[in-house]
């Protein structure tokens, strides 16, 4: 995982104009990997080796952070207790209000970027939108103000944990938990849509859990849209770290017209690493991740474990579908289909066809064999993988093979829970799909006889055919 002084360089040199997002999030990357192997270097000499940053430049990147993070304990009547963490517009400290002792959480716009025009405004919309977007599941903005050289936002102080640091310590979550924690975000996301936002930045590190076990969505900064639409878009400026694990087709592909869709299959891409334990596509750079996210499929989080029910797949496949037109149109929809799954009943929403959401339909990873009626002719069943939805592959081949299940339950789920130490998994780390490996299985059920007999008749003529022309052309002449 970077150190926060590695973030901060990375976002420093973007902001520069010396290196591209995706430069920084390729060294990244490369030093997550390294971490992996038991070392690694920092971000700077990474930058370097990779020729995007000469030694110089990072002198001057270096010097211009270290003055940038010079000690400031108090700001107006806020006294500044610890730094809770550090995005595109600023730091977000623990506070205490000497006038009252309150603690809250204090947003800073650090002084260098209130000289920029275009980040203070954007600054000063956050604020607004956190004062119109007074939700129990948003977190609430108290005051802004200017002091001692400094623009700032005060907010709710959440007492307890962001979604990231709960995986950190879990591993995963289970079914229960996270369809309250999903609940209570889509209930954000319905109050959003109705002020007309988009959040666009829905990802483990902004979704807060209280101790209480509320949930809040934290706001990262806006973007403005269309003014004559009346929509804003609230997502990070700047670099947003790790956002490549959750974007959207749509947002991949740069289209214009997002919209609170594109939020459900982000915060779809949330809850399937809340039960997996790991985000849905990985890779060794963003663009591999994105171009997953574009064309590929992942296990359903049934195939993982198998205590997750078949109607939280149907949830969460409908919730990341490729195409928005084949997702839930509005947070009310999903709502309903949550409440519904809760209650053990079926979502009433569509499932998209077989091929058309991220993640693939846990019925196609296991071969399911009708009881056969007496007089009937049991039905064909097709052959597990079917070509129409994706082409087979070595790889994808031996996963739908580990998949049909042929030990006991207690099999079917070794293999599966992730151990503490959390992180962006290479392929080897990604726990196996649930069941074990029969590589001799037949995977067609058995012919019916009165084929088979159809079959013997049909060999018995063609020997005689055979037989006829050769006593015709050996016999007498």
């Amino acid at each position: 995982m970077p150190t926060l002084e590695d973030i901060r360089l990375g976002q420093l040199s973007v902001a520069r104009g010396l290196c591209q997002p995706l430069e920084v999030e390729e060294c990244l990357a490369l030093q997550h990997k390294q971490e992996q192997s038991g070392g690694s270097e920092p971000l700077g000499e990474l930058l370097i080796s990779r020729g995007y940053l000469t030694r110089t430049q990072l002198s001057r990147l270096l010097t211009i952070q270290r003055e940038a993070e010079q000690k400031v304990t108090r700001i107006g009547h806020y006294e500044l207790l610890r730094k809770l963490g550090e995005g595109g517009m600023g730091a977000v400290y623990q506070a205490k209000d000497t006038r009252n002792d309150t603690i809250v959480a204090l947003k800073v716009l650090p002084r260098s970027r209130a000289r920029d025009k275009t980040f203070l405004q954007r600054f000063e919309q956050e604020v607004r939108a956190a004062f119109e977007l007074d939700h129990p599941n948003i977190v609430h903005g108290l005051d802004q103000n200017f002091a001692d050289g400094y623009h700032f936002l005060v907010m709710e102080y959440v007492q307890g944990n962001d979604v990231y640091s709960l995986l950190e310590k879990k591993g995963r979550l289970g079914e229960t938990e996270t369809l309250s924690i999903l609940e209570q975000i889509a209930s954000a996301l319905d109050h959003i849509h109705g002020e007309r936002l988009v959040h666009r930045d829905i990802k483990p590190e902004n979704i807060l859990i209280a101790d209480n076990g509320v949930a809040k969505l934290a706001d990262m900064g806006l973007a403005v849209d269309n003014e004559t639409q009346g929509r804003r878009r609230i997502t990070q400026a700047g670099i947003a770290m790790g956002t490549p694990y959750y974007l959207s087709p749509e947002q991949i592909e740069g289209k214009a017209d997002i919209d609170i869709r594109s939020d459900i299959y982000a915060l779809g891409a949330t809850i399937y690493e809340m039960v997996t334990g790991r985000p849905p596509f990985e890779g060794e750079t963003p663009a591999v991740v994105m171009m997953k996210h574009l064309n590929e499929q992942v296990p359903s989080p049934h195939d993982i474990d198998r205590s997750i029910s078949n109607e939280f797949c149907h949830l969460l496949e409908k919730m990341m579908a490729k195409d928005p037109k084949l997702r839930y149109q509005a947070p009310a929809e999903l709502l309903t289909d949550i409440q519904r799954v809760k209650a053990g009943q079926a979502p009433l929403g569509t499932r998209p066809p077989i091929g058309k959401s991220s993640i693939s339909r846990p019925e196609m990873h296991q071969v399911k064999a009708e009881p056969a009626q007496k007089g009937k002719t049991p039905p064909v069943q097709k052959a597990v993988p079917n070509p129409e939805r994706e082409p087979v592959t070595a790889t994808n081949l031996d996963d739908l093979i580990n998949a049909v299940p042929t030990g006991s339950a207690a099999d079917s789920r070794e293999g599966s829970r992730i151990g503490g130490v959390r992180g962006r998994r290479s392929a080897k780390d990604v726990p196996a799909i649930a069941g074990r490996a029969n590589r001799n299985a037949t995977f067609l059920p058995e012919t019916d006889p009165s084929m088979r007999y159809a079959f013997f008749i049909g060999v018995a003529v063609v020997v005689a055919v055979i037989a006829f022309f050769l006593i015709s052309a050996l016999g007498p002449k």
